[in-house]
């Protein structure tokens, strides 16, 4: 053998992914790699408002840097000789080039969101490793919980290390006069102006942990009590079930507690839920919301959960139809509204074909629907309150998660699959054989 064929037999990418490949140096390196974005999407935040604190300024290019290190590691997982990604990337960017050629101006925070979720589950696809989900789930909670206490009981020594406006004074995220002067401290939903929902003798801080802000604290929670829900038998279920309650508890996370009530409530639905009714739920809220919108002339509403839905009501009915088809851009602020933020980024086709792909996901079990659906009941609600599903820092954890138990089998997730042949009873006629 050559001094070339050599190290292409030592270097090349082993073919046909890692469901057949036997190389353990790869599957160690593609785990590696996985757990490298998922943890590093979780904390990588905290870690350069810590650097912003004392070390040196960070601007908003040193968190753009960061996240495309961390999409890039995952995508070296993602990406092997399967067809699948590769013509989901052509067609989603042919699109969005498309919508950017009709409005005149590009938008790489709308191609970047979505390629968070394609490149951690096909990375979840191509390990296959339920083990390694379970462990992250775990970790990241550890990691939560940790940091959270010390800001919880360390404030003052928290803020001395995370100064967490500062740090988005410094990416230019806010401006020093909506923070009336304030250069240090907490995020601006750190604190309750009134009285906690969940237990209110903690008081009025809620801990942003290494998310650096409350709304991700809640939507962690979620997500990893309803893995643990999907789990009966993952190690250290019940110790991460409690470590994710305390998140909710920290954070006073009104939307992670009431996503965690209602994930329960449907166990029995998720697996006779037709994908059908699934798909079309969003748009029929799409249009009861605008609806309440026209017909109340709705500006918004408290901080609550019908507050909430006054303000997607008023945005929605607020949009352009030129943005709502993605024809054009608005400066008009959507991060309160998951669904009006999804319609100015991707117009309505886009938004029907990006849900149709979650909703319509291969699935090679039917236990595997129960997370599934447990997917879909949390972004639902997400979509109602905030646009912060798109981040990385809990969506690269919920993708990865979902690719992992979509390619499994029921053998695999702990379900015993059912025998397709008619039972045989002693007094048979069968039996006769």
């Amino acid at each position: 053998m050559s001094v070339i064929q050599d190290v292409s037999a030592r270097y090349a990418l082993p073919v046909g992914g890692l469901a057949a490949k036997n190389d353990d140096a790869w599957r160690g390196l593609y785990t590696r790699l996985a757990a490298f974005s998922v943890i590093g999407g979780l904390v990588f935040n905290a870690l350069l408002c810590l650097v912003n604190t004392r070390v040196m300024r960070v601007s908003d290019g040193h968190v753009m840097m960061s996240e495309m290190v961390l999409v890039g590691c995952v995508f070296i997982v993602a990406l092997g000789w399967r067809t699948a990604p590769y013509m989901l990337l052509a067609v989603y960017i042919s699109y969005m080039i498309f919508l950017f050629t009709m409005r005149g101006a590009p938008d790489l925070k709308a191609v970047r969101d979505i390629l968070i979720p394609i490149g951690f589950y096909f990375a979840g696809r191509t390990l296959q490793d339920l083990k390694l989900a379970d462990r992250l789930v775990f970790i990241s909670s550890a990691i939560v919980v940790a940091v959270g206490l010390f800001e919880y009981m360390a404030l003052d020594v928290y803020i001395s290390f995370f100064n967490v406006i500062g740090y988005y004074l410094a990416r230019g995220s806010v401006t020093v006069d909506q923070l009336y002067g304030q250069t240090t401290g907490l995020f601006i939903s750190g604190m309750r102006p009134s009285a906690r929902t969940i237990l209110p003798f903690l008081g009025m801080h809620r801990v942003s942990s290494v998310f650096l802000e409350p709304v991700s604290v809640g939507n962690f929670g979620a997500i990893v009590y309803g893995w643990c829900l999907f789990r009966p038998t993952m190690r250290l279920r019940f110790v991460t079930l409690f470590l994710a309650l305390t998140v909710i508890a920290l954070g006073d996370a009104r939307f992670g507690l009431y996503t965690c009530i209602l994930m329960t409530l449907l166990l029995p639905v998720y697996r006779f839920m037709p994908r059908l009714a699934w798909y079309v739920l969003p748009f029929i809220m799409l249009s009861v919301l605008a609806y309440y919108g026209i017909q109340s002339g709705t500006q918004g509403g408290p901080n609550d959960i019908g507050g909430r839905f006054q303000v997607t009501a008023h945005l929605l009915t607020s949009l352009d139809l030129r943005v709502v088809f993605g024809a054009q851009t608005t400066t008009q602020f959507t991060a309160d509204s998951g669904l009006a933020y999804t319609l100015t980024k991707f117009g309505l086709f886009g938004f029907m074909g990006l849900w149709g792909l979650l909703v319509f996901a291969p699935l090679n079990s039917v236990k595997a629907r129960t997370f599934h659906g447990m997917v879909i009941v949390y972004l639902l609600l997400l979509m109602i309150i905030s646009d912060s599903g798109y981040s990385i820092k809990t969506a690269g954890l919920l993708w990865f998660l979902f690719g992992t138990i979509s390619v499994l089998d029921d053998a695999a997730l702990g379900r015993k699959p059912r025998d397709p042949r008619p039972a045989v009873t002693g007094g048979s006629s069968l039996s006769a054989t």
